[in-house]
């Protein structure tokens, strides 16, 4: 039995690792992780130099972790400054530290992959391996339920809790059924809004992966850049990763683009499971 570091994900096979990660998990699929590697979304000059984490017993694997090696707090979309800065001045050093979590989005999900035996194994001896690899910190971001509780029960680990919302679908029938669930007042503001969407001539176009074209593939990339470089930042993902989800996953892929006059205007990028 031994715990390892895997610096790229295509040392290990696509069956081999999905295997270990849970059907619904699309953001934990080999495909997308090593798309982000591939790419140059990670690795290299990023910030984020791939540092996963196997168990084997034997030549067999049988529970992993995805995990990144970091220098810094940029891109996760969680706020750790304040302890990075309290160990600072405690003398306490923080980085490099290892982080488990979905690059450059805030997705929740499973983090902790495998047969339940052989990751709770991984798990406990999760942090003596990274002091010995030279990791003075480790963190696992938007972990699911039940690797919290676990780590709850564990007096090595701190939590760290925040706050997201998230909208699920309850059985609705159509639009409709949505809207009577709602009080009247918020009723009446959301169909002003669609009104308004409505008398701008916009119009909505639902596509699977494999059906953009490369052109449109650029136009979803320009979508996405543009939410950083109105902020005066760099985007983290590269167009490069966009193409290759196109090609190894496009049947999780969902894209909506929004078009005025026949141009398109806006665009939504969605996975499922």
């Amino acid at each position: 039995m031994s715990l390892s570091l895997l610096t790229q994900l295509a040392d290990i096979p696509a069956s081999q690792w999905d295997a270990l990660a849970p059907n619904d998990q699309p953001f934990m699929r080999h495909a997308f992780l090593s798309a982000l590697e591939e790419s140059g979304s990670v690795g290299g000059r990023s910030g984020w130099q791939p540092q996963h984490l196997l168990w084997r017993e034997g030549d067999r694997v049988l529970a992993a972790m995805p995990g990144y090696g970091k220098r810094h707090s940029m891109g996760e979309y969680v706020f750790d400054h304040a302890w990075a800065d309290a160990s600072q001045r405690a003398g306490i050093p923080y980085y490099p530290k290892w982080l488990s979590a979905v690059p450059c989005s805030p997705v929740g999900g499973a983090r902790l992959l495998g047969e339940a035996e052989a990751a709770d194994r991984l798990l406990q001896a999760l942090p003596d391996f990274l002091s010995t690899h030279g990791f003075y910190s480790g963190h696992i971001n938007f972990n699911d339920a039940a690797l919290s509780d676990r780590l709850a029960e564990d007096g090595r680990w701190l939590p760290r809790l925040g706050c997201q919302y998230h909208w699920h679908n309850r059985g609705y029938r159509d639009f409709q059924d949505f809207l009577d669930v709602l009080t009247s007042r918020k009723r009446k503001q959301l169909r002003k809004e669609r009104e308004g969407v409505r008398q701008q001539d916009i119009e909505f176009c639902w596509y699977q992966g494999h059906e953009l074209s490369e052109a449109q593939w650029d136009f979803v990339y320009t979508c996405y850049a543009n939410t950083y470089f109105v902020r005066g930042r760099q985007p983290y993902l590269t167009r490069q990763f966009f193409s290759l989800l196109a090609e190894r996953m496009p049947e999780a892929l969902r894209i909506t683009i929004a078009s005025q006059h026949r141009q398109p205007v806006a665009m939504a990028l969605s996975l499922v499971d």
